[in-house]
């Protein structure tokens, strides 16, 4: 389905021309916050399959308006390491301090528990800054884990979005050459070789052998030249994101990889370690909030990127875990499915077949990324005949 991949890309394409950005979703009043920025992979994924080097042409300008967007003075954040050297990462920050439409009712009576209008705005701001994020919502993004209006995801660094960013310096890169701009490959091989020193000077923790997130200070107060880097500021909470940069072993151009070998091996023995890896799949989190991106929920997306990245890690074992990790999924979904007749958005990772819960929703069939990561470790992996695909039955 090229043509149906192309236009779906195409029409986030417009969005970006018309609005600068990727909109949260296809309703004018997300016109104040992004996605998640994926859409260079979308539009390397579709080069991959077609070698249409004239859709590329068509999508490159648009790349470079939403890196811009992205490197923008409101989600820009430099940070000065222990060696006196500045970092710049990125962070979430929607351009909205109202009740968000699309849940004006919940936000309401969350905010009726604040007294003053300010400190209302200043929560709706982070609500929607959480919305922007793709992880609304989870413990990762609370100061106090029971407590949803101590919301600070704009005082977050987070693992996960400057992992993606980085990838789109990469695919930038390579676009840039392929249509002939070698400058701007340059440039943009320089801002992904920056922005991977960034990822492991501020958000890499050796002891945990993880990427963490880093809290930016309360008072919000950068000295000048950036915020003073502070091992106590990672989140040293587990979190599947912990684990996303992992993906960037599946996408590295030339010898470059994002961890070598031997960090992706600690990487990888971390995670097992975790206490996120369980029956059904990844846990988003340990902690049990009741909000979605939290236990016990596991989401496609999550195995997917992982799952990715341990494939490409360079060891036999790293490979047999991502093939584990798929099987214990595309179970749980096929047994989900059998008795539902449907597929859903997210998964109860501690039962096999059983579909996730929580959050202000209720949970939704469908569903896309569910259908996608299925799709895609079935054609990654297969499925022989003699492999069992009841819950019950070991790997």
């Amino acid at each position: 389905m090229y043509d149906t991949a192309k236009d779906i890309v195409l029409n986030l394409v417009y969005m970006v021309e018309t609005y600068g950005f990727v909109l949260n979703g296809a309703r004018s009043y997300y016109t104040n916050r992004s996605q998640p920025p994926l859409l260079s992979s979308m539009v390397l994924d579709v080069y991959g399959a077609t070698g249409d080097v004239e859709f590329v042409r068509k999508a490159f300008p648009s790349l470079l308006k939403e890196h811009s967007f992205w490197m923008s003075e409101v989600h820009n954040v430099p940070v000065r390491d222990k060696h006196g050297q500045v970092h710049n990462l990125s962070r979430y920050q929607a351009r909205w301090n109202k009740p968000r439409p699309e849940s004006a009712t919940i936000d309401e009576e969350l905010a009726s528990k604040i007294n003053s209008t300010a400190d209302k705005e200043k929560l709706y701001h982070q609500i929607a800054s959480t919305a922007e994020s793709g992880w609304d919502f989870s413990s990762r993004w609370m100061r106090n884990s029971t407590d949803m209006t101590t919301l600070a995801t704009t005082y977050i660094i987070p693992v996960d979005l400057n992992t993606f960013i980085f990838k789109m310096e990469q695919d930038i890169a390579a676009f840039a050459k392929l249509v002939g701009d070698n400058a701007t490959s340059e440039k943009f091989l320089k801002a992904s070789k920056a922005r991977h020193i960034a990822i492991d000077s501020i958000l890499w923790n050796s002891e945990m052998d993880q990427w963490l997130d880093y809290w930016l200070p309360a008072d919000g107060n950068c000295q000048q030249g950036g915020y003073q880097w502070r091992s106590d500021s990672q989140n040293r909470k587990i979190f599947a994101s912990n684990f996303i940069p992992l993906w960037l072993n599946a996408h590295h151009s030339g010898s470059m990889q994002f961890a070598d070998a031997a960090k992706s091996k600690r990487v990888m023995a971390s995670l097992q370690k975790s206490g996120l890896l369980c029956a059904a799949g990844i846990a988003t989190s340990l902690t049990n909030t009741t909000q979605q991106w939290d236990f016990p929920n596991g989401w496609a997306p999550v195995q997917h990127l992982i799952a990715e990245g341990l494939l490409h890690s360079g060891s036999e074992e790293a490979m047999k875990l991502a093939e584990d990790i798929a099987t214990r999924w595309v179970r749980t979904n096929y047994a989900a499915y059998k008795a539902t007749g449907a597929m859903h958005e997210k998964y109860d990772v501690e039962a096999c077949g059983k579909s996730g819960g929580g959050g202000e929703y209720k949970p939704q069939t469908g569903f896309g990324w569910s259908n996608g990561v299925v799709l895609s470790f079935l054609e990654e992996f297969g499925w022989p005949e003699h492999k069992e695909i009841g819950c019950s039955q070991g790997a």
